[in-house]
């Protein structure tokens, strides 16, 4: 009898553990991608390029909501406060978790996220209107220490102004910035003539390179992209002024929802429409993920620390 009973028990325990529902793989309802910027800026053109694209590997809706605000801080929170199931992610970059958390009294730092990939980079510049008085980087530099002329950013804790400032250190002079919500109204601000510099990046003023209605005087690299155009190095301006956007998830997100990620985004960015759509705005595809990507970050965030304790002297 009491063997009859444990058999009972034992296959009551059996079927009950196939009544339940079983757990869900990601992703089965569609992801929200928070970009912490307005529309039009690299950030969100290089996001809307891959979330087009992964929602089409991973079988769900990517939608990316612009949540702009703050220098990058509302929309920030907004992901680190999230659930972390993977379905709320964020796009970053240089701004809002290596220059902001080390410039600006905020809720988080580089360890309130889980990293998960690196898109693109993309080489700041700085440039006037077609029209302006100084054709050259050694012009303006020299129009900047005789006058104070003004510089578009897109604000005060953002990488433009952080490395700007940066270089403008080094060399000598000193500008007033204006900031703008996006990188690509400071562009329109600099052709509309209401500001005598501005500090970008391609996205953003690629469009106005190719119509004439601006000048690049300087950029991170020399490059084939920008024949001509001198470095900053150039001028003995020491340090790698590149921005770059990415996606990172709320702390402690699974790693099976990361490794999905990760996946989706590695197929998607070997596409050549995906590859070609970077390009056209000026973004160079520069995918990355894993342990000595996040170890690269790390350095540049200690970088920015060091950075600002000096600003603060």
């Amino acid at each position: 009898m009491k063997k009859q009973l444990a058999l009972l028990a034992a296959i009551g325990t059996f079927a009950s553990a196939f009544a339940m529902p079983a757990a869900a793989e990601f992703p089965d309802k569609p992801i929200r991608v928070i970009v912490p910027w307005g529309a039009g800026g690299d950030s969100d053109l290089t996001t809307r390029v891959w979330a087009d694209a992964v929602e089409k590997i991973l079988g769900v809706p990517v939608a990316v909501v612009n949540k702009a605000g703050g220098t990058g801080v509302i929309g920030t929170t907004e992901v680190v406060n999230a659930k972390p199931d993977g379905y709320t992610l964020l796009n970053v970059g240089l701004s809002n978790v290596q220059v902001t958390p080390n410039f600006s009294d905020v809720s988080y730092d580089f360890d309130s996220f889980t990293p998960v990939v690196k898109l693109s980079a993309v080489p700041l510049g700085i440039l006037v209107a077609k029209n302006s008085p100084y054709g050259s980087f050694e012009e303006f530099m020299q129009g900047a220490k005789d006058k104070r002329l003004t510089q578009g950013s897109w604000g005060a804790a953002s990488s433009g102004t952080i490395l700007a400032s940066i270089a403008a250190r080094q060399a000598g002079y000193t500008v007033d910035y204006v900031h703008a919500n996006t990188t690509a109204e400071s562009m329109v601000s600099l052709i509309g003539g209401h500001i005598d510099s501005a500090v970008s990046f391609p996205p953003a003023f690629d469009p106005h390179l190719k119509s004439g209605s601006a000048r690049l005087l300087v950029v991170n690299k020399k490059s084939d992209q920008y024949p001509g155009v001198p470095s900053f190095a150039d001028f003995g301006i020491k340090g790698d002024f590149e921005g770059w956007s990415g996606i990172f998830a709320p702390k402690e997100v699974p790693q099976e929802v990361v490794d999905k990620l990760v996946e989706a985004s590695a197929q998607a960015m070997q596409d050549p429409e995906v590859v070609k759509a970077f390009e056209n705005i000026g973004a160079k595809v520069d995918f990355r993920h894993g342990d000595e990507w996040v170890a690269d970050m790390r350095a540049t965030y200690g970088i920015m620390a060091e950075a600002a304790a000096e600003m603060r002297k």
